[in-house]
């Protein structure tokens, strides 16, 4: 395949296995038994070892920690991922996954690289059967051949078959997925779900599969299995595996709605200590303290449910789920935990503020006769949501109350969620001062992370300079804001982050254009459209290139238009610069450029399906 600007990079799905296949094609089976993350995509990743072994090499060591994740064990002393990028949020229903993120952008480089340089197509066998996480990967791929021009074929077969092994909850979410994959690669629908397939379960590779198909295995016992569902759901949850989450917590409650047996709860425990990799983190709290009797157990994986559901977009299975955990018997700090998810949802997807504020209520409620060590803690996160719905309704002195009333719950705890809590409350401090203007007071505020700087990465540091540069900025601090955002692209440079690198590049870019500061301006821009292709990114590479012309004077817009035509993450941005460069419209592109912001947490649109 070459890289010859205005040939097309062709995908196709069918929904069997077409009579004839292009010749010298890449051929693969990315069919997996069980929705396992990565199953299908470390096949793909296989045959592109086989088919250009010089450009795997180079990427897998150049990318020691995503590598590591996809074929565990592959490199020995390199950071783990969680060190280096972010994962979800379970307290927060936050579903963005920086891990994910690079994860699949690596993957998706190499099958582009492997293409370039084998010039060969890529038959994908048993797409209709792969786990949706790899997939991902696939879609990203094809918009980022497409930004580089590449002359070649994807195919994609047997769309239309399922694997033995899903989830009842997820059946219709899949469909959908499927559509958007559809969409994302500008292929047509296919139509409905077809057949189920006989295929025979793989070794496993990694924990996660290793769960799954213990969850499944009706030789195990009931109490292993259990267990296994709930680690399996955890692990899900850090590879945005929502099919297989959904499927383990379904298996689970299925298993716990059998007759009672003595000492079950119990052998869950055995279980889980048996099978446990030790992890513990607030992104989600599942850990051996989570376990308890059948109906807490229950619970617990409604809870899970719900927030996947949440992950997904499906709001209203969402409330149902964690209503149903509510269903059970359980301690009123457990039953407070669930209201505060109902009331995260009804702030941040429904915004039925009122409604959520009455969670809030319940849940205190439930929480006056509590005498749990942790009830102050729960306390805490339920007057966070609070505060989070009094901000939505711009009630921001109402909004401070309830974060100073959860500080004071949390103040003298120190355990991780304490923690985490703490670190919103302050976050959300800065923001409700930012939101009344007072900068000089949302500065300080969020300067009192800097006392314990060195407890923080540099990951930390990235997102924290970058806000304090934000917040600069809009005070017309503009030195200052500047030798900010630009310590935290060396953050980002440190970590080798394009995706922040390009960020920050490109907002550098637009204010240097605005000042006037065209020397710099073409600099910055000139960086960021070198990080947009680094990610695969068209529409960042296109509004960078417009920058650079902008910032130099010129007039061709032909390659910014090119690349903002290769992109399908963003339609209406997408469009809306593709009619200002088409009308070569130098105004309306100036405007669409990227500001400077006071947050830098962006959606990972390119590897997500909605």
């Amino acid at each position: 395949m070459s890289a010859r600007p205005g040939l097309a990079f062709a995908v196709s799905v069918e929904q069997g296995v077409p009579s004839a296949l292009p010749s010298r094609a890449i051929e693969v089976d990315v069919g997996v038994a069980l929705p396992t993350a990565f199953g299908g995509l470390r096949k793909v990743l296989k045959a592109c070892e086989d088919a250009a072994p010089d450009v795997h090499r180079a990427i897998a060591a150049a990318h020691p920690s995503e590598w590591n994740r996809l074929f565990p064990g592959t490199t020995q002393g390199v950071p783990a991922l969680e060190d280096l990028a972010l994962s979800p949020s379970e307290r927060r229903l936050h579903r963005e996954s920086e891990q994910a993120f690079w994860i699949l952008t690596v993957a998706a480089r190499t099958i582009v690289e492997t293409l370039r340089a084998s010039g060969r197509p890529l038959v994908l066998h048993g797409a209709g059967e792969c786990d949706l996480v790899s997939l991902r990967a696939v879609m990203r791929a094809a918009e980022w051949a497409r930004l580089d021009g590449l002359d070649g074929t994807l195919l994609l077969t047997g769309w239309r078959m399922r694997r033995p092994h899903g989830a009842a909850a997820f059946e219709s979410r899949r469909q959908a997925y499927l559509d958007a994959l559809c969409d994302r690669m500008r292929v047509p629908h296919a139509s409905g779900p077809g057949p189920v397939s006989s295929r025979a379960m793989e070794p496993t590779v990694d924990l996660e599969g290793r769960y799954l198909r213990l969850v499944v295995d009706e030789s195990e016992s009931r109490e292993a299995r259990v267990a296994a569902a709930i680690l399996a759901v955890r692990s899900c949850f850090f590879t945005t595996n929502y099919e297989g989450a959904l499927l383990a917590a379904e298996h689970g409650l299925a298993l716990l709605e059998s007759a009672p047996e003595p000492h079950f709860p119990g052998r869950v425990v055995q279980a889980w200590e048996a099978l446990d990799s030790g992890l513990t983190t607030p992104a989600i709290e599942i850990d051996r303290a989570s376990l308890g009797d059948e109906d807490e157990l229950k619970a617990l994986l409604h809870r899970c449910m719900g927030v996947v559901h949440v992950f997904t977009g499906s709001h209203d299975d969402a409330m149902a789920a964690f209503g149903r955990g509510l269903e059970c018997r359980l301690p009123p700090e457990l039953r407070a935990r669930l209201h505060m998810f109902r009331a995260l949802t009804l702030t941040k997807r429904f915004g039925q503020l009122p409604n959520a504020r009455a969670e809030v209520e319940a849940g205190l409620a439930e929480l006056a006769r509590s005498t749990a060590p942790d009830r102050a803690l729960q306390e805490g996160w339920l007057r966070n949501v609070c505060a989070l719905t009094w901000f939505q309704e711009r009630k921001l002195d109402k909004a401070l109350v309830e974060e100073k009333l959860a500080m004071r719950c949390v103040g003298d705890l120190h355990d991780a969620s304490a923690t985490h809590l703490k670190i919103n409350l302050i976050s959300n401090a800065s923001y409700l001062q930012e939101s009344a203007r007072q900068f000089a007071d949302a500065i300080s505020t969020w300067r009192r992370f800097e006392g314990i700087s060195e407890r923080w990465g540099v990951n930390f540091s990235k997102h924290h300079r970058y806000r304090l540069a934000g917040l600069e900025f809009a005070a017309g601090q503009r030195d200052e804001a500047v030798e900010h955002f630009q310590l935290a692209y060396a953050s980002a440079e440190a970590l080798r982050d394009s995706f922040h690198r390009q960020v920050i590049a490109a907002e550098l870019g637009r204010l240097f254009l605005d000042d006037g500061r065209m020397d710099l301006a073409v600099e910055w821009f000139a960086r960021a459209e070198q990080h947009a292709r680094e990610i695969g990114e068209p529409l960042k590479a296109a509004e960078s290139l417009a920058g650079l012309s902008l910032a130099a004077g010129r007039e061709d817009w032909s390659e910014a238009l090119r690349c903002a035509r290769a992109s399908t993450t963003w339609p209406k941005e997408t469009q809306a610069l593709v009619d200002a460069l088409t009308k070569s419209d130098a105004k309306a592109v100036h405007a669409l450029l990227p500001r400077p912001r006071t947050k830098l947490n962006r959606p990972f649109d390119s590897v997500s399906l909605y």
